[in-house]
């Protein structure tokens, strides 16, 4: 596994011993290059223009403070430049920060986060019993309400070029499980006085297995969407680990394996890191080896639901999510669309490598970030296809995880979906896209709030279109994972919204792509196809200028 690219716990490799000590903008230069896959970074170069991101973000912001700079990720926000970040740094402090590298704190305590008579209600067989976040119970919720089974359960699947040692493959799926809770989950939702996360300390594994005497792809693929079609029917139960399934359909000289789990456990960019895991320990196993993952926080999901709790006895963040929410909706009357729509109508469109490359150029030209070239795009083409002008609200799916050492590497539910409101749209493409970018920073603080939370106060869903920018380049591990290779991806899931666009860069399954997905009933094809090409002739006209 690359190691740089796989651990926020690995962070002194290229950085000068001398910068370690006194420099703060040498430092910071090395961080930054680390993280950014080597690339040179001048002083005024921006990190989100260069291609950072919020969980690129993550590892910086640990790295920085192993090496004792106090530094937040609020202040890469707004900092962005190493030049503006070692300025604002020295003088929030008074004088340049140590930057001497320091032992991280010691685990937080979890007391307090569970009464004590739910304490005592806890079976002997569980690990760690925590309250189930606001974003679980709300996807429990809307899961339990809509009936149906496919709903937030998504399956994703590849074939591995190497035989199969089942041996070795169940020893890789078990450690897989040990390392991470989220697989060793389930939720209980009326023993205690509220809803609980019990993380047990062993499951029987979920795993089938089908094998082929004599190598037959179509005959393995047949098999495996048999699986991926079918097997999942039954429906799902809360109170029982684990809340996922594997599936392997095994040939001589390959195999092809299907993950199958629920979103209340596992989000987008957990998915990508259980699957680099779980190659890394397969891979070693085959070689007789023990693999070297990187060490989990040791308090990554009780400080997840103390930040969420926070978030949820504000009154600001409150406050601050329904006035962006608070404008007509764009798409549905009050009442058309509740609950959860039935998103199974697709359509989208490649970015061709000329137009992703020019999206890249514009996001540096303007200082700003792929996915707010991409989002301002997007709300372009919701304007041109609506006729709203003005007060657009949008939602926008962003990243909660903790701001610890190591959070990209932890497993479980970690996303939100927020509504973003523009409230002018007559600006030029740099202006919106850094507009863009400036209410995403804004909302930085309060992210964590939970949707459920920000619709049951303006009694409506605060918005119907969803935009998601999908750049898991968790994935990128994976030519590293020696001796086994991997082809043939694919994704399949249900989001709950009637209209969501996910703008994938280098995705597994296809490459760079659009896709929109949306819920026939309540939208026409041919209005969908209009926004369509809308906004790929928005992405299109951003790559092409000069954006100033």
């Amino acid at each position: 596994m690359n190691e740089r690219t796989s651990s926020m716990q690995h962070t002194d490799a290229g950085i000068p011993a001398a910068a370690a000590t006194t420099d703060l903008p040498a430092t910071l230069t090395a961080i930054l290059s680390e993280h950014l896959s080597g690339q040179d970074v001048g002083p005024d170069d921006d990190f989100y223009a260069l291609g950072g991101d919020s969980l690129i973000a993550l590892r910086v912001v640990a790295s920085a403070q192993q090496h004792g700079i106090a530094m937040t990720l609020k202040d890469l926000l707004y900092y962005p430049t190493v030049r503006e970040l070692a300025a604002y740094l020295s003088s929030a402090q008074g004088e340049p920060p140590s930057v001497t590298a320091q032992p991280s704190a010691g685990p937080a305590s979890d007391d307090g986060l569970l009464a004590a008579g739910d304490l005592a209600l806890v079976p002997a067989d569980v690990e760690t019993a925590l309250p189930a976040s606001a974003l679980q119970v709300g996807i429990i919720y809307l899961c339990e309400t809509s009936g149906d089974p496919d709903l937030y359960h998504s399956v994703i699947g590849w074939e591995t070029l190497a035989p199969f040692d089942e041996a070795v493959f169940r020893s890789a799926l078990g450690r897989l499980c040990d390392r991470h809770a989220a697989l060793r989950t389930s939720f209980d939702l009326g023993t205690f006085s509220e809803a609980v996360q019990l993380q047990w300390r062993h499951i029987e594994l979920p795993l089938s297995i089908e094998r082929l005497p004599e190598s037959d792809p179509a005959k393995a693929r047949e098999l495996v969407g048999a699986w991926r079609e079918h097997g999942l029917q039954l429906p799902l139960d809360w109170s029982h680990a684990p809340l996922f399934r594997c599936h392997v359909v095994a040939q001589p000289e390959s195999f092809h394996v299907a993950i199958a789990t629920h979103h209340a456990v596992v989000d987008g960019w957990s998915y990508g890191r259980l699957i680099v895991d779980l190659l890394e320990l397969y891979a070693a196993g085959l070689k007789g080896e023990e693999a070297r993952l990187p060490e989990l926080p040791a308090t990554g999901e009780s400080d997840f639901i103390v930040a969420e709790r926070a978030l949820l006895a504000s009154t600001e963040a409150a406050d601050f999510w329904h006035q962006r929410a608070d404008v007509p909706p764009l798409l549905f009357e009050r009442g058309q669309f509740s609950g959860a729509a039935n998103a199974v109508a697709k359509a989208e469109f490649p970015l061709g490598e000329e137009v992703l490359s020019g999206l890249r150029s514009a996001a540096r030209t303007a200082r700003t970030s792929l996915k707010s070239v991409a989002l301002a795009a997007h709300v372009r083409a919701l304007s041109a296809w609506t006729g709203r002008q003005e007060d657009l609200v949008t939602g926008v799916v962003v990243n909660t995880r903790p701001e610890n050492a190591g959070s990209d590497l932890m497993v479980g539910l970690y996303l939100n979906t927020v509504p973003l409101r523009f409230a002018s749209l007559d600006e030029s493409w740099a202006d919106l896209a850094r507009h863009a970018f400036d209410l995403e920073r804004e909302a930085g603080p309060y992210r964590g709030f939970p949707l459920a939370q920000i619709e049951s106060r303006l009694e409506r869903a605060p918005f119907d279109t969803v935009f998601n920018f999908m750049d898991f380049h968790v994935y990128q591990e994976l030519p590293d994972t020696v001796g086994v290779e991997t082809r043939s991806w694919w994704v399949r899931g249900k989001p709950s919204f009637p209209f969501r666009v996910d703008f994938e860069v280098d995705g597994t399954e296809a490459g760079s792509r659009v896709v929109v997905a949306y819920d026939p009933a309540l939208l026409e094809a041919d209005g969908v196809e209009q926004y369509v090409r809308h906004f790929e002739s928005a992405l299109a006209d951003a790559a092409s200028r000069a954006v100033a």
